[in-house]
């Protein structure tokens, strides 16, 4: 399985667990579902984006000051966005990654489910185990 392909099973199973809360609460809300996903993708790179920046400070002892409404500190926000119209929504290739994913046998797409839960709560401890290695100036504020 390639990177490409990997990357699209974990937009894809974001997408069938909002397919499924929506199913079940009936939602009818402005964002479609695949909007959903791509925003719960986002918000995890996001998070390891700041890991991987606090971590660099932490070990490398680099604290530099980037504002962040500047080109260096969006960049990597940026290149996320592009990266993810180019895979999912150009020409709807979303579609194919579901309906590619939806063929696959039951107990194939359940432990592919499974790696995609323990590398999500992998990035969300990775980054709270980076903000107690390295917080901010003012401390954390829980």
């Amino acid at each position: 399985m390639s990177i490409k392909q990997l990357y699209g099973y974990f937009f894809y199973i974001l997408y069938r667990m909002w397919l499924k809360i929506d199913k079940a609460f009936g939602a009818t809300g402005p964002f479609p579902t695949k909007m959903k996903a791509l925003i719960c993708m986002f918000g995890i790179e996001v998070w390891l984006v700041f890991a991987i920046a606090l971590y660099c400070g932490y070990f490398f002892n680099i604290h530099p000051h980037i504002a962040f409404f500047s080109f260096i500190g969006l960049a990597p926000f940026i290149v996320l966005l592009i990266m993810k119209w180019f895979i999912f929504e150009k020409a709807d290739r979303w579609k194919n990654y579901v309906n590619e994913f939806d063929s696959w046998p039951p107990k194939r797409n359940r432990v592919g489910t499974w790696i995609v839960i323990l590398l999500i709560l992998f990035i969300i401890l990775n980054f709270i185990y980076s903000l107690y290695l390295n917080p901010p100036p003012g401390g954390l504020k829980w």
